[in-house]
């Protein structure tokens, strides 16, 4: 079938930033190889933990908690699960209560955990915003900016799962608020809706807000995933996954990600499936856990939890899309994020449920992990022994939230080394933007130069190599310069298009992240 992401609308880039993500754009390289980098966790500890007398095991896996930058006050605000013991009266998710707290933090780094008035436990002020015995327990929730809200207390909105006191394991429902600060929240009055799954959803809810579409856009799970039909000559009683069949979609009831649409938050669309294991590339173990996509440039992005089911433990691999909906991997299916094994606080899970928030020249991470594995320390709850210290002494289980940083852009980069200097051509490309701005860094010595021809391969007037004032540093946005003169020549062409424009950059030891051009002389 014909691959639709190569397009050639995509050569339009008018003043949009552009990626070398994937070779769409290129016309041609040479000595020229592609590097992919991963964030870097900022420190060794964690910059959320378990510090408080009411807090027992804060959750921060991909159900459970979210981090935004909130545009009204500046503020980085964290909503995440905390599981206690279990109720009293009858067997309740994971045979735990569980509650959605708050915390906040100026710069990202330094968080406070507000005590706040609305549920006070023996005497004192807690920050916990949702979930006690009489409204019932609150989990699987994601939190989204409202840019356009018709009211200023539905600036924020959140969905999540409510299991209802006194009803057992099947009495719950999804329901949706809204607040103005992120800390009163108000539930709708309409229960959302979610095409053939009704008012059910799965235990994943993580929000990107469509500005584009001015739609509310959901990642999640399908009410029906493990509706696939298995053998039943398979046995499946005594854990806690199910069988897998490759190349038998009726049987399919991996963890996969769908999303749905909404204009109101409330009514939903069909949810579609838009990424799953591969039953060729990817492992016989291995699921999609959940997905938040964001938008970098003109990529979506998506850092995908890969569950790995006999070593029980999470990585985080970085997928990517041109149109939101048709989604591949990257870096040939290597690791964008990895637990870092036995001694550190995030020995076995790390978790990205939240899109990178832009802090200078950098994209910050936010990051859940955890000592432990994904379900051993939680089986008693099912019935299955399992033979696992985990399993024996679930006390010892902590999650946190850590942080780990990205430079801007710089998912991969296009590289040569110092021994052959490599080029680059674009494909033609359709912007009336005159000048031209780079991401780039190089090595002392190292430089990148840039070229500009029209569609034959002429260049033109002025911004030839030879013209041109080298790049020799690092910078997320050097603005190109021939001679000490930024401007390129644009004008249109047939039909009124702006005139195609390729750029030709020639790199020495060097690495280039992304273009854009700016300060066009129309719209």
């Amino acid at each position: 079938m014909r691959d639709l992401t190569k397009d050639s609308t995509n050569l339009a880039v008018q003043d949009t930033t552009q990626l070398f993500l994937d070779n769409v754009l290129i016309e041609s390289v040479l000595n020229i190889t592609r590097h992919w980098h991963q964030p870097q966790r900022r420190s060794d500890q964690p910059v959320i933990r378990r510090d408080r007398p009411w807090e027992h095991v804060l959750y921060f896996n991909y159900s459970n908690f979210c981090v935004l930058r909130d545009p009204a006050d500046g503020l980085f605000k964290c909503w995440y699960d905390d599981m206690e013991g279990p109720l009293p009266d009858v067997p309740t998710n994971f045979g735990r209560f569980s509650r959605r707290l708050y915390a906040e933090s100026t710069d990202g780094l330094d968080w406070r955990k507000p005590e706040l008035d609305l549920y006070v436990m023996d005497g004192r002020k807690t920050n916990i915003i949702l979930g006690d015995p009489v409204f019932g327990q609150v989990n699987s929730g994601g939190a989204v900016v409202d840019p356009h809200a018709p009211t200023r207390d539905e600036h924020l909105r959140m969905m999540y799962n409510r299991y209802l006191p006194g009803g057992g394991r099947g009495k719950w429902v999804v329901e949706a608020a809204h607040s103005a600060d992120g800390i009163h929240w108000t539930a709708y009055n309409e229960l959302p809706s979610f095409g053939i799954s009704g008012k059910k959803l799965g235990d994943v809810s993580l929000f990107y807000y469509d500005d584009y579409a001015l739609e509310f856009v959901q990642t999640t799970r399908h009410t029906l995933i493990e509706a696939g039909y298995t053998n039943p000559h398979v046995p499946r009683e005594t854990t806690f996954f199910r069988p897998r069949e490759p190349y038998n979609f009726a049987s399919d009831s991996q963890r996969r990600i769908w999303q749905n649409r909404s204009h109101d938050f409330i009514h939903w669309s069909e949810p579609i499936l838009i990424a799953a294991v591969d039953d060729e590339e990817d492992n016989l173990d291995e699921s999609y856990y959940g997905m938040p996509m964001f938008r970098v440039a003109t990529m979506y992005l998506g850092t995908v939890g890969v569950l790995h089911a006999v070593d029980n433990e999470t990585r985080i691999q970085l997928l990517m899309s041109r149109d939101g909906i048709r989604w591949q991997p990257t870096a040939k299916r290597q690791s964008f994020f990895t637990p870092r094994g036995d001694g550190h606080w995030d020995a076995h899970m790390t978790t990205m449920p939240s899109a990178p928030i832009e802090v200078g020249d950098e994209l910050w991470f936010f990051y859940g992990g955890s000592n432990s594995r994904h379900d051993w320390w939680l089986m008693e709850a099912f019935g299955e022994q399992v033979n696992h210290p985990e399993a024996r002494h679930p006390e010892n289980v902590a999650f946190c939230l850590g942080l780990a940083t990205l430079r801007k852009e710089g998912f991969a980069g296009l590289f040569a080394n110092e021994v052959r200097e490599g080029t680059v051509v674009t494909r033609p490309l359709r912007s009336m933007g005159t000048k031209l701005v780079i991401n780039g860094k190089c090595a002392p010595g190292g430089y990148i130069k840039v070229e500009v021809t029209d569609g034959y391969d002429k260049v033109l007037a002025g911004c030839s190599k030879e013209n041109n004032d080298a790049f020799t540093g690092d910078s997320v946005a050097h603005t190109v310069t021939w001679h000490g003169n930024p401007l390129i020549p644009a004008g249109y062409g047939d039909r009124g298009w702006p005139q195609a424009r390729k750029l030709r950059f020639y790199l020495r030891d060097a690495e280039l992240f992304s273009f854009r051009f700016t300060d066009s002389t129309a719209g």
